[in-house]
């Protein structure tokens, strides 16, 4: 569930221009703020802007947010606080021996609600240039008026559930109704006739290509009516929008994301995260003993599990890059944002905390945020151990626990957590299950009595290894979020009776599950789980992203088309529930064909079935099913999901035997009615 401001309604497309520079008797100065002073500390704003050892490079580029606001102890942020505005600088140094110290450094930065913000990164090369030559205002009113002309209406609002259909599908022509319907209700035109309905009248119609290339998808509008309607030819990709941005002429063109998840922001690399501090396990350190809401498997905690640990209980984390550009310090802050938010789109709370370069005059402020994320160039953070309890290296993939989250006093003892750990090991290894201690490498699993972790730590970096995308990646990191909420939500029930994050699924019996969409092969291996997280939910627990959670959790079930029952739980439990009896199988099948009728809620079903991971096959397996009555609901289920547009392109895809199991049982079950 989303809690933010949709960044596409404001009427500007950027607020303001920054220019600062530096002067070698002043230092950094903010030499322009259009059209109006921000109303943020200029020093602050210079420094972010020109950052440590801009000099030494001819580019760089850094990322800041404006009106972040220290959340109150519910998580929650002043009423009146302003919306995030995220800052993209550009600083360039000019050789010029004919001026003191031998250069010019100069920074331009444009200032922006919308989290694609690396759109922006074209014009800005191309401002900067041109401010070097005339540093006047008119140049700063020329770079706000173009990038605030770029035209975003013809881009469709899509929702969560769409863009996540969206996001997860290699069809580059989903959602093109929505796409073309949209264009034809801008110019007037009746939206029931679109693209590919009734085709218009054969008069003379005037082509727009959107994509500025020949041989390309053509929007057509028909004169004599106003329709619009699409030509034949290359598919337009629908996962951007494709508009442009015309400077001093120059018409440059833009590609917007149409699937961005709340807690995604610019274009970082999530993979050169996980690759840098996951390939050498034993670069990890612990400065004293073990802590319990950080190593979750003992001393031989993997450095991305104790790095997602940290930012699910909520520590203080750095990422130091000396003698590194801003630009890519900043990136493994925004992709640590990613990392923790579950690919950006599970948890909330992280973006207001994160600051993705920041230097020694922020300190303060730094210190004031609980939980920050930042990216620093200076070596002097390290060592200060008090200012932060995580200090990731970029230089050598090390990850270091400060000494002194040991002796905070709110954070149960390292002694009692070995205690803890003990006897559970002492409790698995009479199981059976013993520890390997090796540490060499990746396919070595050194902890096999957390192997939910092992396993996601191999099949995460085996995705790297194999070059999948960043998308695929972040999936991944998606899907281990969701399964650790999932397993909170089964925590607090099994141990507290009760949970608000999750609603607990009941067999058709009536003995309740309590499984929160959760698969385990035996009552002990639920418990083994249970027991290994224990002492990470705990710290999760007291975090302003559980608090986010809660909420947005509640808010889902009141907004969702699909009510009075978690959509997503009972999918996993289709999905991961391997050996469903067939009573809990019928259950599930027919609390779907109850709750999922109208389109809207066959667009929140198919959300939860991603195509790149499986589509619609899970549910296809109730075609084959002994029990009729599951095999009817699966054909009901089918015939709704082909209605819909996006289930349409979903029922096609399913493969041959999917459909003619379909075709096949809607006969019989026509037949027989």
């Amino acid at each position: 569930m989303e809690a933010h401001i949709d960044s596409l309604d404001v009427v500007k497309n950027v607020d303001y221009i920054l220019v600062a520079e530096f002067d070698i008797d002043e230092g950094s100065i903010l030499r322009h703020q259009y059209p109006q002073p921000t109303g943020a500390d200029e020093n602050h704003i210079a420094e972010l802007m020109l950052p440590d050892g801009a000099h030494l490079r001819e580019n760089d580029w850094t990322l800041f947010f404006f009106n972040q606001k220290v959340p109150d102890e519910d998580g929650n942020l002043p009423e009146d606080a302003p919306p995030l505005l995220y800052a993209l600088s550009l600083v360039r140094t000019k050789h010029d021996k004919g001026v003191r110290r031998g250069a010019v450094v100069k920074a331009m930065a444009v200032c922006t609600r919308h989290q694609f913000l690396h759109i922006y990164k074209p014009i800005l090369l191309l401002a900067l240039e041109n401010y070097y030559r005339t540093p006047t205002v008119d140049t700063l009113a020329q770079l706000y008026n173009s990038v605030n002309t770029m035209d975003l209406s013809g881009m469709p609002r899509l929702s969560r559930s769409e863009r996540i259909i969206l996001r997860f599908s290699d069809d580059q022509a989903m959602f093109e109704e929505k796409f073309i319907r949209h264009l034809n209700q801008m110019n007037g035109g009746d939206s029931a006739n679109i693209a590919n309905g009734n085709p218009g009248s054969p008069h003379t119609q005037e082509g727009v290509d959107e994509d500025n290339e020949n041989g390309r998808h053509k929007t057509l509008i028909d004169l004599s009516s106003g329709q619009v309607r699409v030509s034949t030819g290359k598919t337009k990709d629908r996962h951007f929008y494709d508009t442009q941005v015309v400077y001093e002429g120059v018409k440059l063109p833009i590609r917007v994301p149409m699937t961005v998840y709340p807690e995604e922001i610019g274009d970082f690399s999530l993979i050169q995260l996980l690759s840098t501090f996951g390939s050498n396990p034993q670069f990890t350190i612990s400065s004293r003993g073990t802590h319990p809401h950080l190593d979750s498997s003992g001393q031989y905690t993997h450095p991305i599990i104790l790095l997602m640990n940290g930012l699910l209980t909520q520590k203080r984390i750095i990422f130091l890059g000396h003698n590194r550009p801003a630009g890519e310090v900043s990136n493994y802050v925004l992709a640590a944002v990613a990392l923790g938010s579950g690919g950006g789109g599970v948890l909330r709370g992280f973006a207001n905390r994160a600051f993705p370069y920041t230097n020694l005059t922020n300190l303060d402020t730094l210190l004031e945020f609980p939980g920050y994320i930042a990216g620093v160039t200076n070596p002097a953070f390290e060592e200060h151990p008090q200012w932060w309890d995580l200090l990731c290296n970029i230089n050598t993939g090390k990850i270091t626990v400060s000494p002194t989250l040991y002796t905070n006093n709110s954070a149960p003892s390292a002694l009692g957590y070995r205690t803890a750990a003990e006897t559970i090991r002492k409790s698995l290894d009479s199981a059976g299950l013993t520890r390997n201690r090796s540490v060499s490498g990746r396919d070595v699993k050194p902890d096999k009595w957390n192997n939910s972790d092992a396993d996601f730590i191999h099949d995460l970096m085996g995705a790297i290894e194999r070059h999948y995308g960043e998308i695929a990646i972040r999936s991944k990191v998606e899907a281990y979020v969701k399964r650790f909420l999932s397993i909170t939500a089964l925590y607090e029930h099994d141990r507290k009776g009760h949970t608000d994050l999750g609603v607990n699924f009941f067999t058709s019996g009536g003995a309740s599950a309590a499984d929160f969409g959760l698969h385990f092969s035996d009552y002990e291996s639920k418990e083994r789980e249970l027991l290994l997280n224990q002492r990470r939910i705990e710290g999760f627990i007291d975090t302003i992203s559980y608090r986010n959670a809660l909420k947005d959790f509640q808010a889902q079930m009141k907004n969702s088309p699909i009510q009075g029952i978690d959509i997503n739980a009972l999918v996993s439990r289709l999905k991961n529930g391997s050996n469903l009896d067939i009573n809990e199988a019928e259950a599930i099948y027919k609390i779907l064909d109850e709750n999922v009728n109208t389109d809207e809620q066959v667009t929140e079903l198919l959300a939860t079935l991603p195509q790149s991971q499986g589509g619609l096959h899970p549910l296809a397996y109730g075609f084959y099913h002994p029990s009729v009555k599951i095999r009817q609901y699966t054909v009901n289920l089918f015939e709704r999901i082909e209605k819909n547009e996006a289930g349409a392109r979903y029922v096609k895809s399913v493969n041959f035997f999917h459909q003619c199991a379909f075709s096949n049982l809607r006969q019989t079950f026509a037949t027989t009615a």
